[in-house]
């Protein structure tokens, strides 16, 4: 092999390797909500490049009612809604778009993650946003519940929904049939 390709494949290879190397930049926020204010909204206004991302907790009640939305510079650049602890997003922006009025199907904490997706991630392109997060009550939406016994795994997600056995016959706020044995 020629030694000057021999180093020039060492020089990609060390420069692609550094790379890689670098660690993710992530930001985690709190997201406090003003308790003497009647609209309980909070706004960021922030920028990510490459594979970083930030991370918005905010923690509610089975119930509440979230509305995220997110006003970005890269069409490429969205949010997930996470239980905080899991991997599993209850909502994906980049399937779902900018806006979502969702649910909280248990109380704890939740994490809204803004990303850029792959293709700009890898381009090293960046995106300023603004993100507005809204909590509240919907007296007009039925509240959802669910019988703990039907999330086995506690991820605040119907098992049936997991293996596609739903049946809108069943109430799954009741507790769930124990199976003859």
């Amino acid at each position: 092999m020629n030694n000057k390709l021999f180093y020039k494949i060492i020089q990609i290879t060390v420069f692609t390797l550094a790379v890689m190397a670098q660690p993710v930049k992530a930001e985690q926020h709190q997201v406090v909500f003003d308790p003497q204010s009647s609209t309980q909204r909070v706004e960021f206004e922030q920028q990510i490049t490459g594979n970083e991302f930030n991370d918005y907790l905010v923690s509610g009640n089975a119930g509440d009612i979230l509305n995220v939305t997110l006003t970005p510079s890269n069409l490429s650049n969205n949010f997930n809604i996470l239980p905080a602890g899991s991997n599993e997003a209850v909502f994906i922006g980049s399937i779902e778009g900018h806006y979502v009025k969702h649910q909280l199907a248990k109380d704890g904490d939740y994490i809204v993650r803004v990303y850029l997706m792959r293709n700009a991630a890898r381009r090293n392109e960046t995106s300023s946003y603004k993100l507005t997060i809204m909590k509240h009550v919907d007296d007009n939406l039925p509240v959802k519940t669910m019988h703990p016994s039907w999330d086995s795994d506690g991820d605040g997600v119907n098992d049936c929904e997991n293996d596609g056995s739903c049946d809108h016959t069943i109430d799954y706020s009741k507790a769930r049939p124990q199976k003859n044995q």
